[in-house]
Parts: C-alpha cells; structure tokens; sequence
C-alpha cells in the first residue's frame, strides 16, 4: 500500500478504538513498531489500548501514560486465557483488535468469538521468530484462522507472499503496510568528528558496522569469512565493529582468534547507544540468511549509512541495489567480501549511497508516514458503528 502524502488525512470525525495484542514488549524490532505506534497516532483520534499475553517486557516503560497496558501473564497450555482477553474485548469494546504474529493469533482469534462485539479483526505477520521453522499442523490451523480473521497484512510484499504460499492463503488477502523509522532520532551528525572520538574511532579508521543478535540467522559467521578476505585485500585501517549478543559470541571469538583478527573484528555487546554508533560509522553491513522488513537496515539508512545485505526477504523492497546500497546472494562468501571491498575502496560511491540512503528512508520509510499508513489503514478497518467514516475498502 502506498503511504498517503497528506498527513491531514490523519482527521476524522470520532476516534478509532484500537486494541493491540501482543505477546508482551520485551526488546526487539516488532515491540518497537507497536510502542512507536501506540506513542505516534494522535490521542485524540485514536484511543488505543495494549493487552500482553504473556509478560510486560521492559518496553512497556516507553508507552505513553494515556495508553493503558493490561498483562494476562499466559500460562503453559493456558485454556482461560481467551476467556480472559474475551473479558478485556468486553470491557474495552475496540473497533479494531490487532494481533501480531503466529503466537497471538489463536488465542485472539478464539477471544473475539467469545466477546461478539462488532471488532474487526485484524492479523499482521512480521517474520518467523523460529527462522524457517513453521510445522504443518500450524500451517493448517493458520488457513482456519485466516478465515475467522477479517483483514491480514504483513510488514513487506516479501513476508506476505511467502507466508501466503507456506499456509496456502491467497496472497491477495493481504495488504502491505511497511515499518518506519524515526528519522530525528537516527540521523548523521554534525558532531560526527567528535563522536567518532568519542566512541574510540580513528580518524582515517574506516568504521564498518552491523547490529544484530548473535544467532545462527543472522549470518556473522559468514560475515566473518568475508572480513578476513576485505581485511587482507586492503591497506586501509578497518574496523569490523558487531553490537549485539546472543548464543554464538564464544564461537565467534574463538573463530576471530583462529584468523588473527582480534582488534579488527570486535563485539562489544549490546549497547544503549546505537545511534551514536550510527551516525559515526562508514558502512552498514547486515549478512542474515532470513529477514522480512529489518528495522536494523531502516535505522542504518535514516542514519545516512549505505548498506550491505544478502538479497533475502524484504531486503531488496528496503535498499535500492547500486544506488542506496549493495546486494548480495546468501551463503556466498566471496560475494559478500567482494560487495563490501567495494565500497571500502570508492569512498565516493560510499559517501553518495550513504546520501542516497538518507533520502530513501524519509520519503519511503520514515516514522511520519508509517503513521499516515497505519491511520488509514485501522479508519477504513473499523466497522460501522455510530462513526461516521469512510466505506471500508475491498
């Protein structure tokens, strides 16, 4: 769906109750869409409300005080907990619930029946948490769902065909509505010279940097193999810099010291701080295996950083290959350190997909119009009752 341009489409004559469902707002790249959304559509045309399933999650601290966040603390093989979320449908009376993911859905679905309030129900699918794992019985119970469901969507064209094909729906049943980014709080620096400094950088230090969990999908091993060819293949003075954590970190410190790359290859862990790291570094590369719409390279680019990516998912819906960035097929490791040896050596064809880049996530992917998107999309999903809208789209 293409984002509407005129944010006063964002008026309306009453407000839209929405409930979103969630399994709890941890950290992560889903829970911060749901908590830039609950924060980001105006109060006054929207009153919006949060159930967690399972747990609160520390993101929850973020919400806005006016937005309430209600925990139901689902249990193993939890058979009241629909009732449950029945009672808050109830209670609330929501013109649209929204549930997101696989693990909301069956419960959510089951609860809306339960209520029989005149909700329209509405499904969003934002990437496997398993990987490529999605048993049959699941794929089956997704078709009966996707039936007791009134609108479905997913966060890329990518997510939307291949969950369609997995489960055997339509694919016209879904719409597209894509993440943004808050393109004031990742954006390049003025200070980018200080801050360079301050974060330990060199001055003629090419800053090569990627963000994400420490986990077999996210492909830093290949990454690995790729930066000891660039690293060998270069005179210059770079840095692979790798924030996040996870179960993979002693193997790949034990493969880094295999190579004799200790200095060049660091993990410094998590950390609060990146988009400082961001707004200071050169090159974002992100070597996952699978991805649907990848909130780290919408950051990275709002950033003003060009970006490396294997050509999965909505990769190639996000980075413009050759003009904001660089494709690359998976598992190719040659192909990988032959995309980022590039751009390690054109430093103008860097600098410009960096700019590029920076344009490319505030016309398509910014926070403002993933805002307009949604609020377009929960106006024309709500049912007729005493709002005055407009007729529901087919």
């Amino acid at each position: 769906m293409n984002a509407p341009t005129d944010a006063a489409r964002l008026a309306d004559t009453a407000p839209v109750k929405v409930l979103q469902v969630v399994h709890g707002l941890p950290r992560g790249g889903l829970e911060n869409g749901v908590v830039n959304l609950l924060n980001g559509l105006p109060p006054g045309q929207f009153q919006q409300s949060v159930v967690c399933l399972d747990r609160r999650g520390e993101m929850a601290d973020r919400v806005a005080p006016q937005v309430p966040v209600e925990v139901l603390g689902r249990r193993r093989h939890d058979l009241t907990l629909a009732l449950r979320l029945a009672r808050v449908i109830r209670r609330t009376r929501p013109h649209v619930i929204h549930c997101r993911n696989w693990n909301t859905w069956p419960d959510t679905v089951l609860a809306h029946r339960l209520a029989a309030c005149r909700s329209t129900l509405v499904w969003s699918f934002h990437g496997f948490a398993d990987g490529h794992w999605f048993p049959r019985r699941r794929r089956l119970a997704s078709r009966g769902l996707s039936l007791a469901t009134d609108q479905l969507f997913a966060v890329c064209r990518d997510s939307a065909e291949r969950f369609a094909r997995l489960a055997g729906i339509p694919p016209r049943r879904f719409e597209v509505l894509y993440n943004g980014v808050d393109c004031r709080r990742f954006a390049p620096s003025a200070q980018r010279d200080g801050l360079r400094a301050a974060l330990g950088f060199a001055p003629n230090e090419l800053v090569i940097l990627t963000v994400a969990s420490l986990t077999p999908v996210k492909g830093h091993a290949h990454l690995l193999e790729a930066a000891a060819q660039v690293l060998a293949g270069t005179p210059r003075q770079v840095r692979f810099l790798w924030l996040g954590e996870g179960r993979e970190r002693a193997a790949l410190e034990a493969r880094i010291r295999d190579l004799g790359l200790d200095g060049r290859v660091q993990l410094p862990g998590g950390s609060d701080q990146v988009p400082r790291y961001l707004a200071a570094a050169d090159l974002f590369v992100l070597p996952s295996q699978l991805e649907g719409m990848s909130n780290a390279i919408l950051e990275a680019m709002a950033s003003g950083l060009p970006v490396v990516a294997h050509a999965v998912g909505g990769n190639p819906e996000l980075v413009d290959h050759g003009h904001s960035g660089l494709l690359c097929p998976s598992d190719d490791v040659d192909a990988l350190a032959g995309v980022i040896g590039r751009l390690v050596r054109n430093d103008g064809e860097r600098r410009s997909m960096g700019v590029a880049a920076r344009r490319r996530a505030e016309q398509i992917f910014s926070l403002d119009a993933m805002l307009v998107r949604y609020a377009d999309f929960y106006r024309h999903a709500a049912p007729l009752t005493g709002r005055a809208r407009t007729q529901p789209r087919r």
